[in-house]
């Protein structure tokens, strides 16, 4: 029987890659132990699936599709910098919603509802929209982390929400490799 590990996400607009590595690379100078996340992985997670059955997976899509299906396309920007679970005991590093927070929210609210309807334990991540751009593997120069966190550094960028993309993830020693099983697009509004 093949599994598969997937999830479902809203991918960062390439558009948006050199304005996150400009940002990986100041908080680099910390000198931190930080694992990137590397600019095609860029993601807005909706729902971590876990292993799944292949056999499982046309269901899944279909479920998805439906869910989605009176989605209709947003403008999102890029806004803050934070840690997970603080920015005192930083463990994730990512880079926050302002505008067009609230339609991401109730789309990963749709993934989730469908996702449950298909069987799948709700997240227990909360719906809290982020964009992991590093992990810290160690203590090494945190104060310097910290320092550079809390000066004014900070992100700008807007994109267009016009998908959502059902992921495999394969995890080797060089880190996670990312297939899409399925791209679902979102509504384009009406003429007025």
């Amino acid at each position: 029987m093949d599994i598969v590990r997937c999830f479902v996400a809203v991918f960062l607009n390439p558009s948006l890659h050199r304005d996150i590595a400009a940002l990986q690379k100041k908080l680099s100078y910390s000198g931190a132990d930080i694992k990137w996340v590397e600019p095609s992985n860029l993601h807005f997670t909706l729902q971590f699936l876990g292993d799944v059955k292949t056999a499982r997976i046309p269901s899944i899509t279909n479920a998805l599709k439906e869910c989605v299906s009176l989605s209709y396309r947003f403008e999102l920007e890029l806004d803050g910098i934070g840690a997970f679970p603080s920015l005192l005991k930083p463990r994730v590093l990512w880079v926050g919603v302002g505008a067009g927070r609230e339609q991401l929210v109730s789309l990963m609210s749709q993934v989730r509802e469908a996702m449950k309807m298909e069987g799948f334990a709700q997240d227990s991540k909360g719906s809290s929209p982020h964009l992991t751009i590093g992990r810290v593997r160690s203590c090494k120069n945190l104060k310097g982390l910290l320092d550079k966190l809390n000066s004014d550094i900070n992100v700008k960028g807007k994109m267009e929400v016009t998908e959502i993309q059902f992921t495999a993830s394969e995890l080797t020693p060089r880190g996670s490799i990312y297939s899409p099983i399925d791209v679902i697009p979102l509504r384009l509004h009406p003429e007025i």
